[in-house]
């Protein structure tokens, strides 16, 4: 389960981009065909006997996702996030911390921000534009809500995305409840279940229908394509599905430094379709999608996070002291 490793600015800079999509496909889905070669792969020092017998009683599910696992999902920062960053051949946006909407924090504020000022790029995938950390939401977080969606049901998968973004993952130590990143948890969720295809899709409630692998004389075989455009929908751009923040402090920063990115304009800067996204995501449309502009979290952790933040930066900072960056 990883960590947040950095914030997007979806307003800094903002321009026209190619579309990222067929490259970041290519990508996924060659790493894919590794994973499933791998699982495929007897485990080492097997007699033949041993080796036939594997093959004959079928597939081990336990070794295709750790396989996945292995290819897809990290621990800080996940390696489609970090091949996109680190891209010079993909047309992106990047946002130097100094330039951000985010710069005015200090480190009272939000200390994961203020200390590593750290920045996801930005893409287009389709018509969306993406930050780079929603790819490791997408396979990191999507995982871990499988695995509870699997076990615990899906109500247990979204309130553990809600708590995280309220806590440790978001509003605590960055300041920002990002309804993005709960909607990129959620598809990544459907990725995985959409695997093996063994449970109910977690939107609709019906069976999968073509699931990415099956299994066929004792071996995985790829069934389906990755695209990125099954997945990514308008609701994970950050610049029109507008994020929370812990205080007004916070909000009234950023609105500030938006207004100046964008002539004035603040968030949502484009309208969508929400009829669309409905269609999508149902009765869960609210927990993933703010369309009504960047406001002060109202959720109902707020008190009890406030309490806990103040508690610690009493504890461990001295007073009057606010490590602010410049």
């Amino acid at each position: 389960m990883a960590a947040r490793s950095a914030e997007v600015d979806s307003f800094t800079h903002r321009r026209p981009l190619a579309d990222s999509a067929p490259a970041l496909n290519a990508v996924v889905n060659r790493w894919m065909a590794r994973a499933v070669e791998e699982a495929n792969r007897p485990p080492m020092l097997l007699t033949g006997e041993e080796e036939e017998e594997i093959l004959a009683t079928g597939c081990d599910s336990d070794r295709l996702e750790s396989a996945l696992v292995g290819r897809l999902v990290g621990f800080i920062v996940g390696p489609l996030e970090s091949l996109v960053n680190h891209s010079r051949s993909l047309d992106v946006i990047r946002v130097p911390f100094e330039q951000s909407i985010y710069r005015d924090f200090q480190f009272k504020e939000s200390p994961v921000i203020s200390l590593t000022r750290r920045m996801a790029t930005l893409v287009r995938i389709g018509d969306v534009y993406v930050g780079s950390d929603k790819f490791g939401h997408f396979f990191t977080e999507g995982h871990t809500y499988y695995r509870l969606y699997a076990t615990a049901g899906r109500r247990s998968a979204l309130t553990f995305g809600e708590v995280t973004e309220s806590t440790f993952y978001g509003e605590l130590t960055t300041g920002i409840f990002s309804f993005a990143d709960l909607a990129a948890n959620l598809n990544g969720l459907r990725f995985w279940n959409e695997i093996e295809g063994r449970l109910p899709d977690p939107l609709t409630g019906r069976p999968v229908l073509q699931p990415y692998v099956e299994c066929r004389m004792g071996r995985w075989h790829l069934t389906r394509r990755f695209d990125w455009r099954d997945y990514v929908d308008p609701a994970w751009d950050e610049a029109v599905n507008c994020s929370d923040f812990r205080n007004d402090e916070l909000l009234q920063k950023v609105r500030r430094r938006i207004a100046a990115a964008t002539g004035g304009r603040q968030c949502p800067l484009e309208q969508v379709d929400r009829k669309r996204l409905a269609r999508k995501y149902g009765d869960l449309l609210p927990l993933v999608f703010n369309p009504d502009g960047n406001r002060v979290f109202a959720g109902r952790l707020r008190p009890k996070i406030e309490r806990l933040l103040a508690s610690v930066f009493d504890r461990f900072l001295p007073e009057g002291s606010d490590r602010a960056r410049p």
